[in-house]
């Protein structure tokens, strides 16, 4: 039996994909720590792991300015990475394991360089899990045309800063910049499918694919699931993420949009999210709910309107529905436009969104069938790929290669 470590951020799109993957592990007889912060420990919990809190200090990310929708250039990420999450935060997780003995550390790909640094300090072998997209090549940072505002050469005099203090602290050489937040180590395991993943060919086989991790989520609400077809045939999903689902104005857009389409609507709006104001707007065959258990609804839908996070992208191509996505900020344009390019749904531009756009794309989305039919597709790259009991299986054959 192996002591396995496992490093995460309290993100939803970052812990959900490995809770299959834990709960696996520790069924196969693993002891696995995993650390994350006190929200998730209910969660995580559940897995049958041991739960080991940090905390985060989110008053760095508003020193930082760090807002996720205003990301206009990549340094800009990789100072987040740097200063947000590795200088603050790796003494805390080495002073929380001094004491601690691990075979092996798995370690969310938002850790970046703080990483291996971790596995150094604890003499222990690691793989960066990965739960998004993996760029291909090293992106050529030169100012693109919305970065315009932007003092690159006093980002570029933080970053290094940063870093050569951070190395000095824990007598580590420098990377170089693209390393800072790129997923660095001899594996990567990667929570998609080779034929989802963009220019998957530029990946050696360091890249381990093993598609999504779906299981059941025991923290799912309570819904009333009967109610989806008692009265229409198709069922469409909306829902914009747990981080950027408060713009009452696109609601108000999809109440205006839709109301004239015969099918039922599920709006997952975020629980801190204010719709009374549009009470006299909101058509009758909406179901409104703050939170829903989207993997159940999702496998009765027969369209999903989303902002193209990674996570929730994953969850409706596993289940064959295809899309109609707004991206909003990070990768989501790049997922979407990857949907886009397989044929599994339909991208928006967010700068032009009308009722008149929004609902012509939804009736293409329910009415061409090849589109569900490429949603299909990429469903089953996932299930080939194996799932959690694969990313299990690959974990434990790699202790002795590492």
């Amino acid at each position: 039996m192996a002591r396995i470590l496992y490093l995460n951020l309290p993100a939803e799109g970052h812990v959900n994909p490995t809770l299959g993957l834990v709960k696996q592990l520790v069924e196969n007889g693993e002891e696995v720590v995993y650390m994350c912060t006190e929200d998730y420990r209910n969660k995580l919990s559940q897995t049958g792991a041991q739960f080991l809190p940090f905390q985060l200090n989110e008053e760095i990310f508003k020193e930082l300015g760090f807002n996720p929708a205003e990301i206009k250039h990549p340094l800009q990420f990789t100072e987040f990475i740097l200063r947000g999450i590795i200088q603050p935060h790796i003494s805390e997780i080495l002073r929380l394991t001094e004491n601690e003995s691990f075979d092996f550390v798995l370690f969310d790909s938002m850790f970046g360089w703080g990483g291996p640094i971790i596995a150094e300090k604890l003499g222990i072998p690691s793989i960066c899990s990965i739960s998004h997209f993996v760029i291909a090549n090293v992106p050529d940072f030169e100012m693109p045309t919305d970065a315009v505002d932007l003092d690159m050469d006093a980002l570029r005099d933080r970053i290094t800063n940063a870093a050569q203090q951070i190395a000095a602290e824990y007598n580590v050489d420098v990377p170089a910049f693209e390393d800072i937040s790129r997923q660095i180590g001899k594996y990567k395991l990667i929570f998609t499918s080779r034929y989802f993943q963009p220019d998957a060919d530029k990946l050696d086989e360091s890249f381990i694919f093993t598609g999504s991790s779906i299981i059941p989520r025991s923290d799912a609400p309570d819904f009333p699931l009967e109610q989806l077809h008692s009265k229409y045939e198709q069922v469409v999903y909306i829902s914009m993420g747990t981080i950027l689902n408060k713009d009452v104005e696109f609601y108000k857009l999809c109440f205006e949009a839709f109301q004239d389409i015969p099918a039922q609507f599920v709006l997952s709006c975020g629980k801190d999210t204010d719709l009374d104001p549009l009470g006299d707007c909101i058509p009758h065959h909406f179901i409104i709910e703050p939170y829903v258990p989207q993997l159940e609804i999702l496998q009765r839908a027969d369209a999903f309107i989303t902002h193209a996070g990674m996570n929730s992208t994953s969850e409706a191509l596993y289940y064959n529905v295809p899309l109609v996505m707004i991206p909003l900020s990070s990768d989501q344009p790049v997922v979407a436009k990857r949907v886009e390019e397989l044929g599994a749904g339909i991208a928006l531009d967010k700068y032009n969104l009308t009722p008149e756009v929004l609902k012509s794309a939804l009736l293409q989305v329910l009415h061409d069938a090849s589109y569900k039919q490429n949603a299909k597709q990429i469903g089953d790259s996932f299930r080939e790929a194996g799932g959690y009991q694969e990313a299990a299986r690959r974990v434990v054959s790699l202790f002795s290669k590492v």
